[in-house]
């Protein structure tokens, strides 16, 4: 190995050491909060990752002492003028997660921006250490994988290739593999718990169940029973998605198919929008893009969201092209789709292909075309109108705000500003919602874009940042733009920000702009000047050194990042445990009556997940003690069962422990301290 070689590879080292022992100094956990650094004082309980990062920030400062000043010119020449101090302040600002202590705050983000400074200082002396023969070899594969460059606009039929085939393969053996080691086919956020519960009740052709026997003993967070029945008020569309998966007993797979799905599909709308290079680079980076995967291995729904809205443009895309009306209704259908599923994202996707149909940055679509995307739209949202209708009498009144105004007050969840929003949860900056708790969400969620969209060691907008504080946009990058824009105004006057569960999720619709203005940015800084009208036929030159310290920065998250994410907060998340599929075995709980011991969630709400639907059918039936009265009550329900009582994680510290059984119907009784009654 040449010595300059040998350097580089030193320098790598050093880099992902660095940044491992950041971690270390991060509190995150499964808990549902968002990451904090260590207090200083805390730090010296971290001795290992303390000593590395000293030693990092010790070698990298004493390799670049000679060379800080020019260091310093070259990046203000990137963004000169008033755009650096704005650079500054946009990755100050990114750098850590506001909070209600200020100090503290501003100490966090200084601490967190050092060390985001010193693994980029370190990152250069990575590529700096290179030597041209490396480089030579480096510029061949980067030509070899990017390509030359091809037209675009809207003229251009995208095709698949066998670089889109290999990388959604990829992602969904990704998805699957932290599917399997993090989430271990069980629910972990309690939306996704009232997903699967509906979508078992959609796949057996109804809407809803008959009502529990005692529904106190089985009343849970976005479950209801009434005169309808008993079912879930959320949205039906992730539900209706679920189903295939739930008819093959495997309604883990959903998420990943669809996921690896969004890689080929982004790389079909990208193409006529910037060409292979961007597309490729753009499409790889939302491939390997944790806050993607880490979304893709749950049961949550912004994967069908992203890929409803990613059809939706594509057919857009191709009415454009063809003039064709059929893709005007396939567009305007996936448009409707997303109303079922998340109608704020609904919103904002027909605000920009609105847009885009009356030609914003291309062609007008045809009469015909816009007619299809209009009443497609209309016709996708017949079953979640019917789904209204039935369940709150009016096709305007959704169930889910009908459900939360009786839980926690009229206008709790309604959209806008408002004293009376929210529903007094921790994570909420304040009561109600105002233009001041807009911008505390914004901030939450940008620090949280920060962290999950590439897990980058340097922070992950630090590209998007500098590509448009330079301002130099192409077409594409301004449609880019609008979106990110769209998508943040919808979601600033929501009262809630969305939570630190999956990162920025209630902003996942930005991943799309998010990759391809950082593929724009990688790329702009050696493609010639020339290149800016749609169609040109331009060889590309590529910084094979930015180019190569990208792949670092990604290979650093997938080694340490993704890894320390997937066991560190998503392993047994919030509290949410599948130990009861062991437990159940091991004591053969047979036809019997289970009393969960412990809270709502996450005790019971692990415990219901492996409820059946019938709950006269010869399984274990799940239930949760409440107080005496409801529990004699549950247990005189099912005189037929043994009795066991399990104490849930929120009571024994860690797993579900089996307290006592099987118990009779009298002596189960007798335990909850209330005489027998006669059934």
């Amino acid at each position: 190995m040449r010595h300059g070689a040998r350097a580089a590879v030193g320098w790598a080292l050093l880099f992902i050491a660095g940044y491992a022992a950041a971690l270390s100094l991060i509190s995150a956990g499964p808990s549902p909060a968002y990451q904090h650094y260590l207090a200083p004082r805390a730090f010296l309980t971290r001795p290992l990752g303390l000593t590395v990062l000293a030693v990092q920030v010790t070698m990298v400062l004493f390799a670049l002492r000679t060379d800080l000043r020019t260091l310093i010119v070259r990046a203000f020449a990137l963004c000169p003028g008033w755009r650096f101090p704005l650079l500054l302040l946009a990755l100050l600002g990114s750098s850590a997660v506001v909070g209600k202590d200020i100090p503290r705050f501003f100490g966090e983000m200084l601490t967190s921006a050092s060390i985001q400074l010193i693994s980029l200082g370190n990152l250069v002396l990575v590529v700096r250490a290179l030597p041209t023969v490396v480089l030579r070899g480096l510029d061949d594969r980067f030509g070899r994988f990017l390509g030359s460059d091809v037209a675009y606009g809207d003229d251009i039929a995208p095709q698949t290739d066998r670089f889109s085939i290999v990388t959604a393969l990829s992602v969904l053996i990704a998805c699957l593999t932290l599917h399997f080691v993090a989430y271990n086919h069980h629910p972990h956020i309690p939306d996704e718990v009232a997903y699967l519960f509906q979508a078992r009740t959609f796949a057996t052709g109804r809407v809803a169940v008959p009502n529990p026997p005692v529904p106190e003993a089985f009343g849970l967070y976005l479950f209801d029973s009434g005169a309808k029945g008993w079912f879930s008020p959320v949205p039906p569309g992730w539900p209706a998605a679920l189903v295939p998966g739930v008819l093959i007993s495997a309604p883990w797979l959903v998420n990943p198919v669809l996921t690896a799905l969004n890689v080929m599909l982004l790389y079909l709308v990208l193409q006529p929008l910037y060409g292979r290079s961007v597309s490729r680079l753009a499409t790889l980076l939302f491939a390997g893009s944790p806050w993607n995967l880490f979304l893709g291995m749950s049961y949550m729904p912004h994967a069908f969201t992203m890929c409803c809205a990613l059809a939706a443009s594509f057919s857009v895309m191709n009415a454009r092209r063809t003039g064709h009306a059929r893709w005007g209704w396939i567009g305007g259908i996936a448009l409707g789709i997303i109303a079922s599923v998340r109608q704020l994202d609904a919103m904002i996707m027909a605000a920009a292909l609105g847009l885009w149909a009356i030609g914003l940055g291309g062609r007008r679509l045809r009469a015909s075309g816009t007619a299809g995307l209009v009443l497609g739209s209309m016709l996708a949202t017949a079953p979640l109108l019917a789904f209204n209708k039935y369940f709150a009498g009016k096709i305007s009144t959704f169930p889910m705000m009908a459900y939360i105004d009786r839980l926690y007050g009229k206008g709790a969840n309604d959209y806008g500003f408002g004293k009376d929003r929210g529903m007094g949860w921790a994570l909420d900056p304040n009561p109600g919602h105002s233009p001041l708790d807009g911008i505390i969400n914004t901030s939450l969620n940008v620090s949280a874009t920060n962290v999950e969209l590439f897990g980058w060691s340097v922070g992950s907008l630090v590209l998007v940042y500098v590509f448009v504080l330079r301002g130099r946009f192409l077409v594409a990058d301004r449609l880019m733009l609008s979106l990110i824009a769209l998508t943040w105004l919808a979601y600033f006057f929501n009262y809630y920000s969305g939570g630190p569960d999956f990162g920025a999720r209630y902003w996942f619709l930005m991943i799309a702009p998010l990759v391809s203005l950082t593929a724009r940015a990688i790329l702009s800084f050696e493609r010639p000047a020339g290149m800016v009208g749609a169609g040109e036929i331009t060889p590309p030159r590529y910084n094979s050194r930015l180019l190569t310290g990208v792949a670092l920065l990604g290979a650093s998250a997938w080694l340490v990042f993704v890894p320390w994410r997937a066991v560190d907060k998503y392993r047994y998340f919030r509290g949410m445990r599948p130990d009861l599929v062991d437990i159940r075995k091991r004591h053969a709980f047979g036809r019997g009556l289970v009393l969960i011991t412990g809270q709502e969630f996450p005790d019971f709400a692990s415990a219901t997940t492996y409820n059946p639907l019938d709950l006269g059918a010869d399984v274990p039936i799940y239930a949760r003690r409440t107080k005496p009265v409801t529990d004699s009550a549950v247990i005189s329900a099912f005189p037929d069962r043994v009795v066991w009582f399990v104490d849930g994680p929120s009571v024994t510290g860690h797993a579900f422990l089996v307290r006592t059984g099987p118990l009779s119907t009298a002596d189960a009784l007798r335990m909850v301290r209330v005489p027998p009654t006669v059934p």
